[in-house]
């Protein structure tokens, strides 16, 4: 039997809880009594009271200077006198907002012509007074960031310290690395929803108890300064309704499918073999839905350095199809199952640079839809499924049209002849986007350089790598919007067309006999919606040269389809192919 033990960092769980501890230090100590008092005084009675002295007291430092607005006064309760001095629920000096400035000119004001104020009193404790009662939401809210940021992150250090990394004895993990994860045991894998689903709630309060009071603080001042420029500070309170947006919609699709439990078969997936198995969903059974699944080979690396490091992931491979689904009592299994190459990379430990394989089911529906994804471990075994007598990119279900090689392409058949347009401005907003980012780039690079006549030589050479750059960027845009592409196959040969705007760039009849390959490769990879989609090109190499024949296709399935297709078109009329 194999020894499941549950490592835990005690160090890490007596640095958590230190910065734990601050945080709700200061939620207790500092932000609850005035909350508490704030509601408390709302029952006080007002006295006309008679002040004493005021004054505007500043504290100097390196870094910023602080105010408190001072007072003493007197007033009288049921023919009994009192002195005070509490002026604001917050003792002490600050300098959020304008407030203390404010109070503390008009108390100097008020005493220098002799006016009388209005106080708050306690009616069971008369000596119990105060001159403002208001919380102040500015003040509580920049407090609150501390006990979101230290609090916060001192309980994620706490929970994952506390949940420790389990992990199997090294003499069972030697020679099957899938073991030394615990969530992969058995086979048996949960999604990353419930994670997900807190992290972005995480993220979600933590935007917006700092965005939300800061743009509500921030309003009365730029009213009156009238710089309405400062209105973009609402741009940040924006986002985090759209991240609410996403908690809310994440939380829905949690109530609704629960844990949804992925079981492999084979188990691990198999390079050079299959990856197949059946998720679990629970859901009654619906002829009208259909469920699709993307497997995906990623590679996750650190990208930058220092402040600016961030991680990244980019598809190296990726085939998609429709799972089978088998009802059962209480619930549906999905079952999928892939080919997959020898050549790709087997699942890695989590490193600064490394591979992983993610499976990922989602479907439409009425309500939230369903969207889960799971990492899954995928070794070099050379094994088929023993169960599943499908192949997913291959199953249609019922609500699907079947795809066709020629349903993939821009085709025209008139008798023996096919034709294939790609027109211009076939994908404008990916050419434009590229315009656009290019044009940025090569505008900081011209600002640059205008800078460099007062600023010094090192901008020079900052300009001299911005704007070629940039520039080389909106020339492929450009190129990528107004290009066109027309093929032609009439049986004997292909003719191949390339026009940017009314130009030819290539006007080439290629006879079948020259034709002797086609192939695929990856042409782009990217990230829409969060979902990571994959760009193959399909070319014909002639003599050296590539023909394209195919521009993007996003899966290998239909990738190996479509080189199929061109593959039986060019051998009916090329006994050489």
């Amino acid at each position: 039997m194999n020894k499941i033990t549950t490592k835990r960092s005690w160090l890490a769980v007596l640095f958590g809880l230190i910065f734990f501890i601050v945080g709700i230090g200061i939620l207790t100590f500092m932000i609850a009594p005035i909350v508490y008092d704030g509601w408390r005084m709302q029952s006080w009675k007002s006295v006309p009271a008679v002040l004493l002295s005021a004054d505007l007291k500043r504290n100097y430092s390196s870094d910023s200077d602080t105010y408190q607005a001072i007072a003493r006064y007197k007033y009288t309760v049921n023919g009994q006198q009192y002195v005070n001095d509490r002026v604001a629920l917050v003792k002490g000096a600050d300098n959020i907002g304008d407030f203390q400035t404010s109070m503390g000119n008009r108390l100097k004001y008020y005493f220098q012509s002799g006016q009388l104020i209005g106080v708050w009193y306690n009616p069971e404790n008369p000596a119990e007074s105060i001159i403002h009662r208001s919380i102040r939401w500015g003040l509580l809210a920049f407090q609150m960031i501390f006990v979101v940021v230290f609090g916060g992150f001192g309980f994620v250090i706490l929970y994952f310290s506390f949940r420790g990394e389990k992990a199997k004895s090294p003499i069972a993990t030697e020679n099957h690395p899938w073991l030394a994860r615990a969530e992969w045991k058995n086979g048996a894998i949960k999604s990353n929803a419930k994670m997900g689903m807190m992290v972005l709630w995480g993220i979600t309060l933590f935007w917006n108890v700092i965005s939300f009071p800061a743009a509500i603080a921030a309003t009365p001042e730029v009213l009156a300064k009238g710089e309405y420029i400062g209105f973009v500070i609402f741009l940040f309170p924006l986002i985090g309704l759209g991240l609410l947006f996403w908690a809310i919609k994440a939380t829905l699709q949690w109530r609704r499918f629960g844990v949804t439990l992925l079981t492999m078969e084979p188990y691990p997936g198999s390079l050079g073999g299959q990856v197949g198995g059946f998720v679990k969903i629970n859901m009654q059974y619906d002829a009208t839905l259909a469920y699709k699944v993307t497997l995906s080979c990623i590679n996750s690396y650190i990208s930058g350095s220092g402040k600016n490091r961030s991680r990244k992931e980019s598809v190296k491979w990726q085939d998609e199809g429709y799972a089978r689904i088998k009802p059962m009592m209480d619930h549906l299994n999905l079952e999928f199952c892939f080919d997959v190459p020898d050549n790709l990379p087997a699942s890695e430990e989590a490193s600064n640079n490394y591979h992983l394989w993610r499976l990922t089911t989602e479907s439409e529906m009425e309500g939230v839809d369903l969207n889960r994804s799971f990492e899954i471990p995928v070794y070099n075994t050379q094994q088929q499924s023993s169960r599943l007598n499908f192949k997913s990119p291959e199953f249609f279900p019922a609500s699907v049209e079947k795809i066709t090689a020629e349903s993939l392409l821009p085709l025209t058949k008139n008798s023996n002849v096919k034709e294939l347009y790609y027109p211009m401005l076939r994908k404008p907003l990916g050419s434009f986007s590229g315009v656009l980012f290019g044009g940025i780039f090569a505008g900081i690079g011209f600002f640059l350089w205008q800078q460099a006549k007062t600023d010094g030589f090192m901008l020079y050479v900052m300009s001299s790598v911005f704007t070629p750059i940039g520039l080389i960027i909106v020339i492929a845009g450009i190129y990528s919007a107004f290009n066109s592409l027309y093929l032609k196959f009439d049986g004997l040969s292909l003719l191949y067309r390339r026009k940017f705007l009314w130009f030819t760039l290539v006007n080439k009849a290629i006879p079948y006999s020259d034709i002797r390959v086609i192939e695929a490769r990856k042409s782009s990879s990217g990230n829409t919606g969060g979902k990571h989609k994959i760009g193959y090109k399909v070319y014909a190499k002639v003599k050296g040269k590539k023909y394209t024949l195919v521009e993007s296709i996003d899966s290998a399935s239909k990738k190996d389809l479509l080189i199929e297709y061109f593959k039986q078109e060019i051998s009916r009329h090329n006994s050489r192919y």
